[in-house]
C-alpha cells in the first residue's frame, strides 16, 4: 500500500513513520470489521493517547480529512455522575472514494479547461 498514505500525508521523508501508522490503523480497522473503539486502537498500536497524543491523533487527523475514517463520540455518565466520552473510529471507504472523485477529478477538469 503506497498510494493512500502518499495521498494522506505527502511524500516528505519525515512522514515515513506516519505512513506506517496509517497502514497499521487501516489494517486494524479492517480486522475488526471496520470499527474500533479508541481504547482498543490505542492498545493495538501500543501508543498512549495521554503520553504521546501526536503519535495517536496525527494519522487519524489526516485520515479524517480525506474521509477515510470517521469518529463517533458517545457521552456516558458513570456512577459518580461524571461524563465520560467513548470514541469509536469507523473506516469509511465509500466516503473516501467519493472525496477523491469530487476533489481530484473536479480539480483536474477545471485545470484542463483553463488551459
Amino acid at each position: 500500500m503506497k498510494i493512500i498514505p502518499y495521498l494522506l500525508v505527502g511524500n516528505h521523508p519525515k512522514t515515513a513513520k506516519l505512513k506506517e501508522r496509517i497502514i497499521q490503523i487501516i489494517k486494524i480497522l479492517k480486522e475488526n470489521g471496520g470499527k474500533i473503539e479508541a481504547e482498543d486502537l490505542e492498545k493495538k498500536l501500543n501508543i498512549s493517547r495521554s503520553e504521546a497524543p501526536s503519535l495517536f491523533y496525527k494519522p487519524l487527523a489526516s485520515m479524517k480529512k480525506w474521509d477515510l475514517v470517521q469518529s463517533h463520540r458517545k457521552v456516558e455518565i458513570d456512577e459518580t455522575g461524571k461524563k465520560k466520552f467513548r470514541t469509536t473510529y469507523e473506516l469509511t471507504q465509500g466516503l473516501f472514494y467519493h472525496y477523491i472523485e469530487k476533489t481530484l477529478i473536479e480539480l483536474a477538469k477545471k485545470e484542463l479547461e483553463m488551459v
